[in-house]
């Protein structure tokens, strides 16, 4: 696997072995959410990268899966330019993981509001 890199001002939230669903087939390999983005690297490639502000929805599915054997899934949204795309994922605890990526959302827009990009000055500076 990868040693992951995380972008200035990101934090590893959870991390966890899964398989993503990828075209017709599943690819096994490692999730990772950070306080920005949720990705998921397949033995040393990045196969799925989206910021967690593109995710537009999520929900717990019981779908069929290797063998036919259907297990709970994460679905998530995420809009991609013009279009709205799922991706279906297994992992252990996926509930879990849908209030962690809605706590680091909601964090992140947070911080978003705090911050409106001005410098920040003391009340006190008149110059």
């Amino acid at each position: 696997m990868e040693k992951t890199s995380l972008n200035s001002g990101e934090k590893m939230i959870l991390q966890a072995q899964g398989h993503l669903q990828f075209g017709a087939s599943w690819k096994q390999g490692h999730f990772f959410l950070t306080n920005r983005r949720l990705y998921f690297i397949h033995i040393a490639k990045k196969l799925f990268e989206v910021s967690l502000d593109q995710i537009t929805g999520m929900s717990i599915a019981k779908r069929s899966w290797l063998l036919g054997v259907r297990v709970k899934q994460l679905c998530i949204s995420y809009s991609a330019g013009l279009e709205t795309k799922q991706v279906y994922i297994t992992l252990v605890e996926p509930k879990k993981w849908v209030e962690a990526i809605n706590e680091s959302m909601t964090l992140m827009l947070a911080e978003r509001w705090s911050y409106n990009g001005a410098n920040p000055e003391l009340p006190g500076n008149t110059e």
